[in-house]
């Protein structure tokens, strides 16, 4: 005879499981787009700039969040796509013939992310520490249990 409740917590684990895969690949569908977005124009340059600005700025607003409400963030892998989007909106716009502007640094410095000294690798490490970051704060919020979970009637 099947245990119940520990048969309802196994199927519920898993499915738990498969929508993070989804999500997952869901992540890597849109990153492989916006990658190939780039196609002629130095994809691996500007797709990894505007993903690492973006991604450690989505980060950090994270970290912000869930300190605050002292809980993880809802739909943690949209985040960082959203960053990339915005991150890279200039070159969505010069894409539909628009020039690149001054102006333009508003989308998560745009123009200037291009010119930090060790470029990509800079920017990698920024993304490491706002990662980093980001965990660090997971790992000490702790929101307090409700009563019913701690045997309160």
């Amino acid at each position: 005879m099947t245990d119940q409740p520990s048969y309802r917590r196994r199927v519920s684990d898993t499915a738990a499981a498969l929508r993070l895969c989804l999500w997952c690949l869901l992540a890597v569908a849109v990153e492989i787009a916006l990658f190939l977005s780039y196609r002629g124009h130095d994809s691996r340059f500007h797709w990894f700039t505007h993903f690492f600005v973006g991604a450690s700025a989505a980060l950090l607003i994270m970290a912000v969040v869930a300190w605050r409400q002292r809980w993880p963030v809802r739909y943690p892998l949209i985040w960082p796509i959203l960053g990339h989007l915005i991150a890279m909106f200039p070159d969505i716009l010069f894409a539909q013939g628009i020039a690149h502007q001054r102006w333009m640094d508003v989308f998560l410095g745009h123009l200037n992310t291009h010119f930090m000294p060790g470029r990509n690798l800079t920017w990698y490490l920024v993304f490491l520490a706002a990662l980093g970051f980001y965990l660090a704060v997971l790992g000490r919020i702790r929101r307090p249990l409700p009563a019913a979970a701690l045997g309160a009637r």
